[in-house]
């Protein structure tokens, strides 16, 4: 492709992306009820004691929450190209920001491999999601112990069909979870069994399936880890803001209750801007529901989880979006030569 058509679709694809994710942005931040409704309740809220330290700890929070990530994809990527840590921080922020306008944020893969410089995208993209698949993990993992946590609070126990079905539950879960995470493990035996059951078409696919056999059991662990670190801090996050908007709950509960949240709002299928009322919904449900069952709910405490839900979706969502779109400008959809990176 020639320098000058080359520079030109840049362009085009670049205003693109930066133009439909503020434009989004914009509608969603100046035209949503949940962010209306942060801002009203905002002034009361911040009175309280410790609020300003507990929103700057959530800010931090943000950013370590980032680091990890990028930990995590440079470790994953290492594998087709070396990418600095800075260069990995952008190119998650830059993947937040595509993923914006995207179904169930297809465009945080794709945003992320456009900053590499010699590696195959399409390997590159199967590399990404095939690490983004350890958050679902961690999501599930915590999302199923918070059912368990949670079954004995909700359920009359007393009855004996009860207690059965919760043995039931629990020997489900066990199994579900060993399953799961041993095939995470394993998931380089995947490019074996796509080899046998592909036949003569093996060749055609051979240099995109050999992504998966590049990486070890004790790659998987390291990468699972981490998610589920991030899972753990971005909980805590929410924790903190639902005590920041005056919520009475203690730590364990809240941590039971948003297990349920995440698990909730992971199965179904959203844009990250439609994700706002998803999650507003799904957390006052299961909060609501949690309250009375112990005969405790008030406006007050639907008002302070809308908040608290809709405050983190700002913070963890939307101002990396933002930023990332900076890094947009920087992004070559169209380089000079496809070197393959590593993989032949």
């Amino acid at each position: 492709m020639k320098t000058k058509l080359r520079k030109t679709y840049n362009f085009i694809i670049r205003f693109f992306i930066i133009a439909m994710t503020f434009g989004f942005l914009y509608d969603q931040v100046f035209h949503s009820n949940d962010i209306q409704l942060v801002i009203g309740f905002f002034p009361a809220a911040s009175q309280a004691p410790g609020f300003w330290l507990m929103l700057c700890l959530v800010v931090v929070l943000m950013l370590v929450n980032y680091l990890l990530e990028s930990i995590k994809w440079k470790f994953f990527i290492a594998k087709l190209e070396n990418v600095s840590l800075l260069n990995s921080y952008k190119a998650v922020l830059t993947g937040m920001s595509v993923s914006m306008f995207m179904p169930n944020r297809v465009g945080d893969y794709l945003g992320r491999v456009f900053i590499l410089r010699k590696a195959d995208r399409i390997q590159a993209i199967l590399a990404t999601i095939v690490g983004s698949m350890s958050q679902l993990i961690a999501t599930i993992v915590f999302g199923a112990l918070a059912i368990v946590f949670a079954y004995p609070m909700m359920i009359d126990m007393d009855e004996k069909l009860n207690r059965w079905m919760f043995a039931g539950l629990i020997l489900v879960v066990v199994v579900g979870l060993f399953t799961i995470i041993f095939a995470y493990l394993n998931f380089g035996a995947f490019s074996g069994i796509i080899k046998r059951v592909s036949g003569r078409a093996y060749k055609k696919i051979k240099k995109y399936t050999r992504v998966f056999s590049l990486y070890r059991s004790a790659d998987m662990l390291v990468v699972l880890i981490i998610s589920l670190l991030r899972y753990m801090l971005f909980s805590f996050q929410f924790v903190l803001l639902l005590w920041m908007f005056q919520v009475e709950i203690n730590y364990p509960m809240a941590m039971v209750l948003i297990g349920l949240i995440y698990l909730g709002v992971t199965v179904i299928p959203t844009i990250a801007l439609t994700e706002i009322g998803v999650r507003g919904s799904v957390s006052i449900f299961v909060f609501s529901y949690y309250y009375q069952n112990i005969a405790f709910l008030n406006t007050n405490s639907e008002l302070g989880v809308a908040s608290a839900s809709t405050a983190l979706w700002f913070i963890n969502l939307v101002v990396p979006a933002i930023a990332g779109a900076i890094f947009v400008y920087k992004l070559k959809f169209f380089r000079k030569n496809n070197t393959d990176g590593k993989l032949d």
